[in-house]
């Protein structure tokens, strides 16, 4: 490298530095120095959310101006962001959503450069206004009582944010903090981000967090645990499919009326077999029916520890909290999202199974690998319909790689007969698995499985009950709702977006609304900046292939939002992650063209946002094991 080249490449890298340092600067500014903190003290009789609403001159309350918190009976005091006051000309305070008493002791609304405003004293909760579902409420040294008669009460206070003398020193002391930190960071893991090493890195804090949950965590804390717990303790001592009417089995039968042992996924085969194999060691049934998944996230990591091709596909997993939350429990989402990544590495990975294959003469290693091939290839095509998508992709970049390539050039019919061979054999498996299920139950099964629904569902979901007796989320569409009521009244895109990168339980226990937002517009960036580094240096061929991952995309995007509105309203973030096993199949064909630096520094703060969202939300507010005295 010439003088010249040397300098520039060193003026070109400080530079980057000084950017990274003024975006964070800016974000933090904009996240944590012009907003408001809240810190309220309250006590509720049941689990419930706290909300506050803010509105400008002229204009009214909506859900998009609104931040708040969830509470429950076992804590008092809460904190989160609000948004700037100096905007702010009045405040709807939502005390609680059910029917009954709350009592709120206080509320503090600060922001450097504005007086803080307190709700406290009997003086100043006598500025609240009541308007809504509030049938009394009381005032006295211990705070403010109210008594709600329905689900939505609140008061409306009206205020006038006064300025202060802003401490300027301390703001620019936390602004050169924040640089020498990330100058720390990018000098000391510079080494890291050659070849992605810090990619298993990364991973085994994941992994310590994802042992953590499984371990600490109740028995059926998780959505829809305790029908994937059931399913799985029926394959511990079988190995056939069972009969449906079956009453051993009714212990799997979900509110739905349906069981996870009459669907063709194999999870519950595997996750059954192996709590087998842990038999001896005596665990508790909660967790030993859990580690089947952290065993799955450890072959991610020690695939990650060996194999770059491994590493680039895994990139997407460190995006976000509820991937990782996924394998802290008993469900067989998790299973996909490792079925995905082995295939993205078989397909990536020039030396792997898939391409022994295509490229080996011998017969006896070509079977073996083709047939692994075929059989993973054939659990493949048992995931859930939401990876169909995946398997497009799947297939259009291994065509690509194979009738494109200088290495199998003249031999097109030759791979294309191989190609169908597995393909056919994958689809074998599955019609065999079909077939064991009617075997076990006769050609009638579909009937069986329909008339059991009826007889065991809860009457909101019996298809026999009345539409209006239905559960709300049934049948939007049938009811008269339009499609953009399910989009914009009822958040659909947010609602998924949020469950896609950090809410627990039985989605009950979300982040604050900073949170979000700084996950939203950080992986917006994150995105704008990969596929515009494609599309500006990866050609023709990447270029297509990032078109595709968009287009299948919105295409599971808009099959989920349809069927949210014409079946059952489930706006949940886990049904779209074959995206990200679409994207870390993209990234490992084109991360030539991506500035590996700025790719490691984007992905890095959305881990450090899934730490923060896994530990202080996930893991604090999860309901844990009681242990007996």
């Amino acid at each position: 490298m010439s003088r010249m080249d040397s300098t520039t490449s060193t003026t070109l890298k400080y530079l980057f530095t000084a950017i990274i340092c003024l975006f964070a600067c800016s974000l933090y500014y904009h996240f944590f120095e012009n907003k408001a903190y809240v810190e309220i003290e309250i006590e509720v009789t049941q689990k419930t959310d706290f909300k506050i609403y803010w509105a400008g001159a002229g204009q009214l309350y909506s859900e998009k101006n609104m931040s708040g918190v969830y509470v429950n009976p076992n804590c008092k005091r809460y904190n989160f962001f609000l948004t700037n006051i100096g905007h702010i000309e009045r405040l709807r305070i939502d005390t609680h959503r059910y029917k009954g008493e709350a009592t709120l002791k206080s509320v503090v609304i600060q922001q450097p450069g504005w007086a803080p405003i307190s709700l406290a004293s009997p003086k100043e909760f006598n500025q609240l206004v009541p308007l809504h579902h509030i049938i009394e409420y009381g005032i006295d040294s211990k705070g403010l009582m109210v008594k709600s008669t329905g689900d939505d009460p609140y008061f409306e206070l009206v205020i006038t944010p006064q300025h202060i003398k802003r401490q300027i020193g301390w703001l620019s002391i936390r602004f050169a903090a924040i640089s020498i930190f990330i100058c720390l960071v990018l000098y000391g893991a510079g080494s890291l981000v050659q070849d992605l090493r810090f990619v298993p890195v990364l991973l085994f804090g994941v992994w310590m967090l994802v042992f953590v949950m499984a371990g600490t965590s109740q028995w059926n804390a998780h959505p829809d645990e305790y029908v994937h717990m059931a399913a799985t303790s029926y394959y511990k001592d079988h190995w056939l499919p069972p009969v449906v009417e079956d009453p051993e089995i009714r212990g799997t039968y979900s509110v739905y009326g349906y069981s996870r042992l009459n669907i063709p996924e194999v999870y519950y085969l595997f996750a059954g077999k192996f709590d087998n194999l842990l038999e001896r060691f005596k665990l508790p049934d909660y967790f030993s029916l859990r580690i089947f998944n952290i065993f799955l996230f450890t072959l991610i990591l020690l695939s990650t520890l060996k194999s770059r091709s491994a590493r680039l596909v895994a990139l997407p997993f460190l995006l976000s909290p509820q991937i990782w939350y996924l394998f802290s429990y008993c469900n067989s989402d998790a299973f996909a999202l490792f079925c995905a990544f082995l295939v993205g590495c078989q397909l990536v990975n020039p030396e792997s199974l898939l391409y022994h294959y295509f490229k080996d003469n011998r017969w006896i290693p070509k079977i073996i690998s083709g047939a692994m091939i075929a059989i993973l290839l054939g659990i493949l095509f048992l995931l859930k319909k939401n990876y169909y998508p995946f398997i497009l992709f799947f297939y259009l970049c291994l065509g690509l790689k194979l009738f494109l390539s200088d290495d199998f050039a003249g031999k097109k019919k030759k791979i294309f007969t191989q190609l169908s061979i597995i393909t056919l054999i994958g689809f074998l498996i599955v019609g065999m698995r079909i077939s064991i299920d009617y075997m076990v139950n006769g050609l009638d099964r579909q009937e069986k499985i329909q008339k059991l629904q009826e007889k065991l569902a809860h009457p909101l979901y019996k298809e026999s009950t009345e539409l209006d007796k239905k559960h709300i989320n049934l049948f939007r569409k049938a009811r008269g709702a339009t499609l953009r009521d399910i989009i914009i009244k009822e958040n659909w895109f947010e609602r998924s977006f949020q469950s896609g990168f950090g809410v627990y339980g039985y989605s009950s226990i979300n982040g604050p609304h900073i949170y979000y937002e700084l996950v939203r517009w950080t992986g917006l960036s994150l995105l704008l900046f990969v596929f515009g580094s494609i599309f500006w240096r990866g050609g023709l061929i990447n270029s297509g292939l990032a078109v595709s991952v968009l287009g299948l995309s919105v295409m599971l995007i808009g099959v989920s939002v349809y069927h949210s509105w014409t079946a059952d309203f489930q706006a949940q973030g886990r049904y779209l992650f074959p995206i990200f096993s679409m994207l870390g199949i993209l990234y490992a064909i084109t991360h030539k063209a991506i500035q590996s630096s700025i790719l490691s520094f984007g992905v890095i703060l959305m881990y450090l946002l899934g730490i923060y969202s896994f530990i202080f939300q996930g893991l604090m507010y999860i309901p844990k094991i009681i242990l007996c005295q």
